[in-house]
């Protein structure tokens, strides 16, 4: 019963491991999601600024709003070079956290399949123990069977 109780508690935790691996696993690709979103943002805003840019400068545009709008430009390109990294950050943390999660899938199913041969042992013994205790009744029937009338 021992091992019964034993392995109940530890399935019951990895139960819980999993879910939280779950949960922080979620996260991150919400994470992941958002910093990837972002990303897509600031490259169309910066494309849209340099299509504004090159549509201006034929048209006779201040020298000092060009200048303005290149060094716009250069921020968001810096923005962009950041956020990226970001992106990058979450992603090595989505690939690490699925991992996580993985792995205690696994031993929540290992120790699954404990339990099953712990029981599958358990129900064995208690075959063979009801077996041996019908063996001992069946043999002391024989011994004490009906009485023929002759004495031994």
């Amino acid at each position: 019963m021992t091992n019964t109780a034993t392995l109940t508690t530890l399935i019951e935790l990895a139960e819980a491991r999993k879910a939280k691996a779950a949960q922080d696993f979620a996260q991150a690709a919400t994470a992941h999601a958002r910093a990837r979103e972002r990303l897509v943002l600031i490259e169309n805003y910066r494309t849209e600024y340099e299509t504004r840019m090159r549509s201006q400068t034929g048209v006779g545009v201040d020298s000092t709003l060009i200048g303005n709008t290149m060094r716009f430009i250069s921020q968001l390109t810096t923005a962009i070079e950041q956020q990226g990294q970001e992106t990058a950050r979450c992603a090595a943390h989505l690939a690490a956290m699925r991992e996580v999660f993985f792995t205690e899938e696994r031993r929540l199913k290992s120790l699954e399949i404990l339990a099953q041969r712990e029981a599958q042992r358990q129900a064995e013994a208690e075959a063979r123990q009801q077996q041996k205790q019908f063996d001992e009744f069946a043999a002391r029937r024989g011994f004490n069977g009906p009485s023929t009338g002759f004495a031994l």
